[in-house]
């Protein structure tokens, strides 16, 4: 299980999001037709992309497959970000496609000394397939040269939790794991992560609510309904 997933590519993502938007408010340029989702990536036979799956359950063929060098495996499903052009015939024209940094769960003995390490959250939410959470979060970031030192970011299952003895409802309660490391803290950068609900299958919990340190509100407490 991958429990950091902090690419350059998600940086290199959101600073073109940030110059092609300024086209797209104009109306003009190349790509003023530009859109951007999370999606599940499906690789075909020779590990190339060849469809995606967008969080609001649209599926669109790419009008030329696109190889990667992070998917490897064929005939899988990839978390990611697309960049694309819609076009018709429910087809994307890629732009640009990065892997999406997934969370993974762990439970709260296997850890030896817990880090929480503050984050900024800007926001959550479900993707309307439910197969998804969705977190907008700011770390601070600064270049190293020794690349395995990163950000390391994880769930710790806590506790699951009834709530009521009338409606036997349960939330499952997870803590953000976050060790920084030595990175250097020379500016923010927002990353985006997923939590895939399958995930969550063992537990079978009602709701989900995640314990989070932040960096401007101190303990954040954010819970999302998964019914």
């Amino acid at each position: 299980m991958r429990h950091l997933i902090i690419y350059l590519a998600m940086v290199a993502l959101a600073t073109l999001a940030s110059c092609e938007q300024d086209n797209y408010d104009k109306g003009e340029g190349n790509y003023s037709r530009l859109t951007a989702d999370f999606v599940e990536a499906h690789t075909n036979d020779d590990t190339m992309f060849d469809y995606v799956i967008t969080d609001n359950g649209d599926s669109l063929r790419l009008t030329i497959p696109v190889e990667t060098s992070w998917a490897k495996k064929p005939d899988s499903l990839y978390r990611a970000m697309l960049y694309y052009n819609k076009v018709e015939g429910n087809k994307a024209e890629v732009v640009a496609i990065g892997q999406m940094s997934t969370l993974g769960f762990i439970p709260a003995d296997s850890v030896k000394e817990m880090k929480t390490d503050p984050v900024g959250f800007e926001s959550a939410w479900t993707s309307k397939s439910k197969r998804y959470i969705n977190l907008a979060l700011t770390l601070r970031v600064g270049t190293v040269t020794d690349q395995s030192i990163k950000h390391k970011l994880f769930l710790i299952a806590d506790s699951l939790v009834t709530k009521t003895a009338a409606d036997n409802a349960t939330t499952l309660h997870l803590t953000l794991y976050h060790d920084k490391g030595d990175i250097p803290e020379y500016f923010t950068q927002k990353y985006y992560f997923s939590i895939p609900t399958s995930g969550l299958k063992a537990f079978n919990p009602d709701s989900m609510s995640i314990h989070i340190n932040t960096s401007g509100n101190g303990r954040r407490i954010i819970t999302m309904p998964l019914e």
